[in-house]
């Protein structure tokens, strides 16, 4: 099977939903689990103002930090997580992914974030609300299908190229024994293979790494379909195509529904991703 072959058979598309006048998405096989609690949220129903209108969770781009405090608790309600359980990912734009528990709560939000850096973050117990921050960068939701892990991953284009969804894997088999084929994995909204343009400098190091398909080419204009390369890593780590959900949401191309970094040349507010067990779920194996 081709890596556009793999991609092919991944299924496509999230759920739009609302509560309380919140816009966000969630992934249709995560959904099915039963056992999670998540969802990206879209710019749509929050107090922001401005080029940071109105559901911004970025901490460090606007200024009314009371403004961002509710929007994030406006987006818990609407997923059904509360704000005070949240843990913000201590993101570098690297490939570090974290385990988090109740001790984090409130980290890169209410208080100092101290966990280590990393672009993800991950629970294997109910309580702690995994979360990180986005406004082009790749959401990368990821769950056990046996309940005993889920988390999300903020991949930049440093990230992808360097291979976070290895370290997903890594990490999860680590922590939990869970294999490839155990685990299910959303790709967000993000900066799309329409609008990720590149030069030379950065396109060179996606096409030595991962083969010439995943650059598009029209006259001088080259982009890179990060999309593709997140499958074409899934494929190579085991994942099964049918355990892939892709969004393909362009971030840039929709201003209505997101916030882009690059569109609005750096002037803008940002999008999250949250993950939760739900109280209900129980593990009986041992975490080390």
């Amino acid at each position: 099977m081709t890596d556009r072959e793999y991609y092919g058979r991944t299924k496509k598309g999230f759920c739009r939903r609302e509560k309380d006048g919140v816009i966000y998405y969630t992934v249709p096989s995560f959904d099915e689990l039963g056992t999670l609690l998540h969802g990206f949220t879209s710019r749509i129903g929050g107090v922001s103002r401005g080029p940071f209108e109105s559901l911004n969770l970025s901490l460090k781009r606007e200024q009314e930090m009371d403004n961002v405090t509710e929007n994030f608790r406006r987006a818990g309600r609407a997923i059904g997580v509360a704000a005070e359980d949240m843990a913000v990912c201590h993101y570098e734009h690297g490939i570090n992914v974290e385990h988090i528990d109740e001790t984090m709560k409130g980290m890169g939000i209410r208080r100092e974030n101290t966990m280590p850096f990393c672009d993800g973050v991950f629970v294997t117990e109910p309580g702690t609300v995994a979360v990180t921050i986005h406004a082009d960068c790749n959401p990368i939701f990821f769950a056990d299908i046996q309940g005993r892990a889920a988390g999300v991953c903020h991949a930049g284009w440093k990230g992808t190229l360097g291979g976070v969804t290895g370290t997903i894997i890594r990490k999860l088999k680590e922590t939990c024994g869970a294999e490839p084929k155990d685990v299910l994995f959303g790709i967000g909204p993000s900066i799309g293979p329409c609008c990720f343009e590149v030069k030379d400098d950065v396109g060179s190091l996606f096409i030595e790494k991962y083969g010439e398909e995943v650059r598009r080419i029209d006259g001088e204009r080259q982009t890179i379909d990060l999309w593709l390369v997140l499958a074409k890593q899934l494929r190579e780590l085991g994942v099964p195509a049918e355990n892939v959900t892709m969004s393909e949401l362009c971030t840039f191309c929709d201003s209505e529904n997101f916030y882009s970094y690059r569109r609005d040349r750096a002037k803008t507010g940002a999008m999250g991703s949250f993950m939760a067990l739900k109280p209900e779920t129980k593990n009986d194996w041992l975490c080390e």
